[in-house]
This record gives structure tokens, sequence and C-alpha cells, in this order.
């Protein structure tokens, strides 16, 4: 009887560890309270800022300092910088960049003491880089960053826009105009903080840097591409401190509806695909009976229905901000919930659960999965004409884990299987993948731009990530929710889901945070579409930013 129930235990053990009722049992017992996973940094205020506080104070409070900043954002947005795909070189079409020279002269006349402290070089014509001298050397500078260019407007949209897309209009709460919100505000920010330091007489021991280039919404490869060579050539390889650019800022988190900040310390990677295909033309009236508008139509078809498969690893940035909120904010969220995140990175069945989970919203679902976007497709010149080319563009940001072969590799494979049901031969980035005897036709693939890996994942621990965590902690609890908003603000690594000018800059430090420190509604912003705005309190807030950091980075203690 003893050794019928012990093999009766062992049984049921061993049940239980091949089942998912053991799964979850590890779920279930999984501590969720070890805060070094994602620590809370003191707040940290420049040492100036318990003397005389009054300037940061003067940003917040002073209503005269406020329509003076509106005046100078207001003017920005004015100057109408769109640059739109494809241009040519500055060198071999000058005109078509010529839009710079104004907004290069509106700097000038707005901040002619930054222009006059700073060392300032003009790359590649209209980059610019502002170098303020640092008293000690030997501190690494740190570099501050935005682009100067804006997207199109569509002209058929201009109807729709509240106020007209370049009058950089105020309502008493918002900027609106294009570049409003991406990103003049962060360059204008960036002047703001550097001019208010340089009105104090303000000497800072490490120098302080501002580059920003002009083609950031068409890739940046003349702008900021060049820029990141002029600066490693001035300064060498991995010598700089820190790189802030354009990124998230604070906002409620969805689980808890805690107030967290979110500077990416990583970006998704980016490709576009073109995939032409070529078929014999002729009279409308003897049609073939799949048509290479039809075929192509199949095959968008097939690349919609065909989603890249969702994944969260320990690699992307993504899970450290829910195990962020799960040990600091974790009251606010299911318990089970709260267990499953701590155990994501390494138990499959809590990994599973939250992969479930993050798909079924469109924001979270493509920070862990590579999107895939058609966005261009043309065919036909004529309605009786059968097109001899139709071609098709598709735009793929590469999540964490896949690489941009993996993407080409899986889009050649859903071209073939088409190609291969319609006998067409494939000839996929330079190499032919499929040749029938008699082909009716040819699909040919390339990369309509140059590709980008996903982003090197830059610190989330350490003095230079402590010092940006306890910054922002002082200027929104201190100064922005003025000590009343009841705990502490979590900075959380976060993966950007789109592309900046940072792209360039990963040989200049590790430290590289897309990071606008700002609470606002991001959904009323409109970036890139019909009445874009900014909420002017954010734009203040920004400013406030910068300068406190400016200050805080400013000695050996500071990394």
């Amino acid at each position: 009887m003893r050794l019928y129930t012990t093999g009766a235990a062992v049984a049921l053990v061993a049940i239980l560890l091949f089942t998912n009722v053991a799964s979850y049992m590890k779920i279930i017992l999984q501590p969720t309270s070890d805060t070094s996973i994602c620590p809370i940094y003191d707040i940290k205020a420049p040492p100036r800022f318990y003397t005389d506080n009054s300037t940061v104070l003067k940003i917040f409070k002073s209503e005269s300092y406020r329509l003076e900043s509106v005046a100078r954002l207001s003017g920005a947005v004015r100057m109408d910088t769109e640059v739109s795909d494809n241009l040519p070189d500055v060198p071999d079409a000058p005109e078509k960049w010529q839009q710079f020279e104004k907004f290069h002269e509106y700097l000038e006349l707005t901040f002619p003491n930054v222009f006059s402290t700073c060392e300032v070089f003009k790359v590649n014509t209209w980059g610019l880089v502002f170098h303020w001298k640092g008293a000690d050397e030997a501190l690494k500078p740190l570099l501050l960053t935005a682009h100067q260019d804006v997207v199109p407007v569509q002209k058929d949209t201009y109807k729709d826009w509240t106020y007209p897309p370049f009058e950089g209009h105020y309502d008493g709460k918002y900027v609106h105009g294009r570049g409003a919100a991406d990103c003049k505000n962060v360059l204008i920010a960036v002047m703001e903080s550097l001019d208010l330091l340089m009105g104090e007489n303000y000497q800072p021991n490490r120098s302080v840097l501002a580059a920003f280039g002009f083609d950031e919404e068409a890739t940046g490869i003349r702008g900021a591409n060049e820029i990141s060579k002029f600066l490693e050539n001035k300064f060498g390889r991995d010598s700089f401190y820190a790189v802030v650019d354009e990124g998230p800022g604070l906002m409620d988190d969805v689980m808890t509806g805690a107030v967290v900040a979110l500077p990416a310390t990583s970006e998704k990677g980016y490709v576009d695909i073109r995939v032409d295909l070529f078929m014999k033309g002729g009279h409308s009236s003897v049609p073939p009976d799949h048509g290479a508008i039809g075929i192509m139509g199949e095959l968008a078809q097939n690349i919609e229905y065909d989603q890249f498969t969702p994944s969260l690893t320990s690699e992307n940035p993504m899970l450290q901000y829910l195990q962020c909120m799960a040990v600091n904010n974790g009251d606010r969220m299911g318990t089970m919930k709260k267990k499953a995140i701590m155990r994501a990175g390494f138990d499959k069945l809590a990994n599973s659960k939250l992969v479930q989970a993050l798909s079924q919203n469109k924001v979270t679902k493509y920070l862990i999965q590579t999107s895939q976007a058609l966005d261009i497709i043309h065919g036909g010149e004529k309605a009786n004409a059968l097109p001899e080319d139709v071609s098709l563009v598709v735009n793929h940001r590469v999540a964490v884990g896949t690489t941009v072969s993996d993407v080409e590799r899986r889009f050649t494979s859903r071209v073939i299987d088409v190609a291969g049901k319609y006998g067409m031969n494939v000839e996929a980035f330079g190499e032919t993948k499929l040749l029938p005897k008699s082909p009716a036709g040819t699909f040919r693939i390339e990369t309509f731009n140059t590709p980008l890996e996903t982003a090197p994942v830059s610190p989330s621990s350490g003095k230079v990530w402590e010092l940006l965590a306890a910054t922002t902690r002082h200027v929104f609890e201190d100064l922005v929710y003025e000590k009343e908003l009841g705990y502490p603000i979590v900075s959380a690594p976060i993966l950007m889901p789109a592309n900046t000018d940072t792209r360039y800059y990963w040989n200049l430090t590790r430290n590289i945070y897309r990071y606008s420190p700002m609470k606002i509604n991001v959904f009323e912003n409109n970036a890139h579409s019909v009445n874009e705005k900014i909420e002017f309190d954010g734009h203040l807030q920004l400013t406030a930013w910068f300068y406190e950091y400016i200050q805080n980075v400013d000695d050996e203690l500071a990394g």
C-alpha cells in the first residue's frame, strides 16, 4: 500500500511538472518585491536651485516669460522648413534647401547670445552645431539634439486645418502648426535653456553641444549623418557623456494610472521594400485572366494577412518597463498580471500570457512585433491599356530580436508563393530566386531606402541614467506637481517604434536617450497630420528640464 501511495505521489508530481498546472503554480508563487530591478533614485536639483531658483520658477510662473516663449516657438513654426523624400544632395541643388536660410536667420535673431557665446558650425550648409565650451576638457561633453525640418503638409488638407499650418497660432493653451510637436518645440526648448543659462553668466564645467539636422523626416542622411561624422572627427569615438534627442516624455501608465517617465533606450529597425511586377502590356479589350494589378493585389493581401509573430524577450526595453511598473506601482495592477510580468523573461507560460495581452492593444502590439505597412502602390497610366509595371512599397519597423535580413527573407518568400502560382520570375535583392522556363512576368524586389537594424540598447542603470531620472523627479515632483503628486515618479526604459536622428550617433556614446520630458496627452498632438499642435505647458516643462539637467550633469560626479 505504501509503495502504491508513493508511486501515485511521484506520478502526480511528474504530471504537475509537465502541465500548465505546475507552470501556473510557479507564477502564483513568484515574489514581486525586488525593487532592485527598477530602483527609484533620489530627487536631485542643481546646487544653485537651493540658493536662487528664480529662473526656473520664472519658466513656470511668469506670464510675461510664457508669452515671450510662445512668440519664439510660434515664430519657428511660421518658418516653412518642409522636406520631402528623395531630394537631391545640397551641393547638387542648393535651391531645394533654401528654406533653411530664413530659419537660420530667425534663430540668430531670436537667440543672439547663444550664437555669440558658442562656437557655431554649419555642417553640409544647413546642419547646425553649437559648441558651448566647458572649463574642464576632461569631462565628456553633453549633446542635445533636435531637427529643423518638418514633414510636408498635403496641399489638399489645407482646408481641414483649424488654423493655417504655418501661422503658429496660439489659442491660450496650444501652439498650432506644422512642427509645433515634431520637433521645433524641442529645438526651441534647447535654445531657450542655453540662452537662460548664458544670460546668468553661467560657466559650465562640462561642454554642451546642440546639434540640429535638417532632413530627419527624410532619413537624416544629409543632416544628422554629416553632423555625426563632423562630431566623431572633432571629438573622437565614444567621446560624449550622453545624447538626448526627441522622444517620449511622461504619461499616465495604462496599467496603473501612475505618472511614469519613459526615456527610450532603443528604437526599432527600419526597412522599406519595393516590389515591381513587370508584365507584357496590351489593349484592355483582350486582358489576361490575371493582370499585373490583380496579381500584385493578391500579393498585397497575402502580406497583410501574414503578420509577424509578436515576441517579448529580455533584450526588449519593453519588458523592463513592465517590470518597473510591477515592482514600483504593483499595488495598482492585478496580482497575477504582476507576477506574470516578473517571470516573463524566463517563463514560457508567463511570457505567452503577457504577449497575448500586449497584442490586444495596437500601441503595445507594435512594441513587440515587426510592423508592415503597405504605403505606396502604383500601376497603370490609361483606362484602356494594360499596365506593364506595377509597384508596391511596404514599410517595416523591425522589432527587437528580428533583423533586416529576416524581413527580407520573409518578404521574398511571400513573393515566391505568388510568383510560383502564376509562373513568374523572381529577382530579389540582386539575386534570381525563381526562374521558370517561360516566365509570364518578373517580380523584382529591392530596398527602397537605406535599411536600419534595431538600435543598440542604452544603459538603464548607472550614473548617467540615474541623473536623467533624478532630474525628472526634481522638475516634475518639485515644480510641475509642486510636491502634491503623492508618490515618486518612476523612470522606465521603453522602446521607440519610430526612428530618430540618433541612428547616426551610435558611435558617439552608449548613452543615447530619446526623451522629451513633458507631461502632455501625446494623442492630441497630431504630429505629421492635420491640426498638429503642442500643449504649451509641456513646452515650458521641457525647457525647465533642459535648464536643470545641464546643471545637474556639470561635474565629474555625473559619470
